[in-house]
């Protein structure tokens, strides 16, 4: 059975066919003519969590309404929807957006330089804000699985290079392609795999485990990594910048609504990489929807107090399908 918070994944490939701009409006009037936001999110489980902890974070402090567009699909369609203004808030990480955004290489490994970086680059060339990020470092992480690690000694991604073309990776499709993918990570270690398959995030894990490949493209908050007792090997050439998790938006909409900021500010450095992997786990492992991990999580930190979040629970306005 396919799970309610997926349903709109090809409703939202239709969407992007004909054009978002044309589709979908930013702000507007939602209900008791209160203005409405609108949250995206890109296409795997984290980014659904983390788009309701943004969503009913604003839902329970500011007066506005929100919208969520989720399962938009990868980086470069939701950067495109921010820019055309059919979403205002998303949750970026500042490795994807120095790399495959701003195109520039990876100077340093310093979270802050690079945050620093994304910012006023994103500020400059598309009048979009980073807010304060969430606090957990979700980097690409190259995966095995444990007995086949010790079987062959594998500790760091440089050990793969003596059997690397008798392996088999399974890759996401913007993994296969990205300059902080697999191009460079063939460049950076100086060796190539026998084949690649393209491969969709929530398949990557059962296909490592079940043998079907040998390596994935792990996410490093992702709660699978330990419910199926797989092994990270470590980046020894410092290839993966951070990739600090922070919600981005419109500057047009933080200047016509400053409380949508003050609001998202609660969530500065509330979520660490164990956090983020639990609340992963929630969804993938104990098959929770995103949005009851997340308002539980919420409640937990007292940014939703229990009696505000079962009004925001009547109340909301969702307009995804």
């Amino acid at each position: 059975m396919t799970k309610p918070w997926i349903k709109n994944t090809i409703r939202t490939r239709w969407l992007t066919g004909i054009g978002l701009a044309g589709m979908l409006a930013a702000s507007g009037c939602g209900r008791d003519g209160a203005a409405t936001v609108t949250v995206g999110s890109k296409d795997f489980t984290e980014q659904f969590i983390v788009a309701e902890i943004v969503a009913q974070t604003i839902e329970a402090r500011t007066d506005l309404n929100v919208r969520r567009r989720t399962n938009l699909g990868g980086t470069m369609i939701c950067h495109n929807a921010m820019r055309q203004g059919s979403i205002d808030v998303y949750v970026e990480y500042t490795g994807t957006a120095l790399r495959s955004i701003l195109g520039k290489e990876t100077a340093s490994v310093d979270p802050n330089r690079i945050y620093d970086a994304v910012k006023e680059g994103y500020k400059r060339d598309f009048d979009l804000v980073w807010l304060a990020p969430f606090g957990f470092n979700n980097t690409y992480a190259m995966t095995v699985r444990r007995d086949f690690a010790e079987k062959h000694g594998l500790e760091s991604i440089g050990d793969l290079e003596p059997m690397a073309d008798t392996l088999t990776a399974g890759f996401t499709a913007e993994f296969a392609v990205r300059e902080d993918g697999y191009p460079g990570l063939k460049m950076a270690y100086g060796f190539e795999f026998r084949s690649a398959r393209d491969m969709d995030p929530s398949l990557m894990y059962r296909a490592v485990a079940g043998e079907q490949v040998d390596v994935i493209c792990a996410f490093a908050t992702d709660g699978r990594i330990a419910a199926y007792d797989l092994a990270t090997l470590r980046d020894n050439r410092n290839f993966f910048p951070p990739y600090d998790a922070a919600p981005i938006a419109r500057a047009e909409v933080l200047t016509q609504h400053p409380q949508l900021a003050d609001a998202l500010a609660a969530l500065a450095g509330m979520i660490d990489d164990a956090t983020m992997r639990q609340l992963n786990r929630e969804v993938d492992a104990e098959n929770r929807e995103p949005a009851a991990v997340a308002r539980d999580f919420l409640i937990a930190q007292g940014i939703i107090p229990v009696e505000e979040d079962r009004e925001s629970q009547s109340q909301a306005v969702n307009s995804g399908p």
